[in-house]
């Protein structure tokens, strides 16, 4: 009974902190329309990624020549089995818009997680460390990284290697670790002579323990503004070189590789490049909105 009544208080409580959260979080989004709208936007593009296959009404790879460059429904000649029209080859532009989603966000959300990793591992390891060899290495490492241009970066790697979704996503995660390496190595830096530290140290935490029971609970937040942001500059540069043919190759669908499909009709019919290069926008802006607010609310927090 005694266990019970235990259990019972356990359950209240967590139902209190899950109510308690709801309500922060609701506060947050109206307190900040921006990060709203964004949430609203990327929830909708998850879903689509996630469920791509069933939502598209054809085989996005299977297209008849007499269906080829039809236009969108709002212009005249559309043809209204195809909604956003078709392209060169008579495939349905909905149908690969669908599947393009799905493998770019894959790519992006990889990458931008792949990065977080390497980068707050390399992040705790030179901060841990300073002043001393290792952190002079992984630093020096970052410094070249961060001193080539992420575009041209992810242009030279990609030229040597075969384009894959998962070879793009190591390519892209690699040239975009290094900042995450910078910010928790500052962070690391800053943390470690606070007192808890100290503490944590008398009494006989190791450097581990330290890294992942106290700095990592400290440090987190600080990059959590940055991933949205990376996220949607990963998609935009995984869509350029697609667009470029360094990228994601047929018979693989990307945003970036639709655009390509129609960069030799954009005069005459631009909705191929034109709705594709739409969508990788409002997903881009979606991010910086997100990215924006919780940045200004950790600032104005501080």
């Amino acid at each position: 009974m005694e266990q019970t009544a235990v259990e019972l208080r356990k359950e209240n409580g967590l139902a209190l902190r899950l109510k308690r959260s709801v309500r922060g979080g609701l506060a947050f989004c109206k307190k900040n329309p921006g990060f709203t709208i964004g949430l609203i936007v990327m929830v909708l593009v998850l879903l689509v990624a996630l469920f791509a296959e069933s939502l598209c009404p054809y085989d996005p790879a299977a297209g008849s020549p007499k269906d080829k460059l039809l236009p969108p429904f709002w212009m005249e000649g559309a043809d209204p089995r195809f909604l956003l029209g078709t392209d060169y080859i008579g495939r349905d532009l909905l149908s690969r818009l669908i599947m393009g989603i799905r493998t770019s966000m894959i790519i992006c959300i990889c990458a931008v997680a792949g990065a977080v990793a390497v980068g707050v591992l390399v992040g705790i390891l030179a901060g841990m460390n300073y002043p001393g060899p290792l952190d002079n290495v992984l630093m020096r490492v970052t410094d070249i990284q961060m001193g080539i241009p992420f575009i041209v970066m992810v242009i030279i790697i990609v030229s040597f290697v075969t384009p894959t979704v998962g070879s793009c996503t190591v390519v892209l995660m690699l040239a975009t670790w290094p900042v995450y390496g910078r910010m928790v190595r500052s962070s690391v830096m800053i943390e470690r002579e606070m007192d808890y530290i100290a503490a944590a140290r008398t009494m006989g935490s190791s450097n581990w323990r330290i890294a992942t029971k106290y700095l990592g609970r400290n440090i987190l937040p600080g990059i959590l503004p940055t991933v949205p942001m990376d996220i949607s500059n990963v998609i935009l540069t995984e869509s350029c070189i697609s667009f470029m043919s360094l990228g994601i190759q047929p018979p693989t669908i990307s945003l970036g590789n639709i655009m390509a499909d129609g960069r030799n009709y954009i005069s005459t019919h631009w909705w191929i490049t034109g709705i594709a290069g739409l969508v990788i926008l409002i997903i881009a802006v979606a991010l910086t909105l997100i990215g924006d607010d919780l940045q200004k609310n950790m600032d104005s927090s501080k």
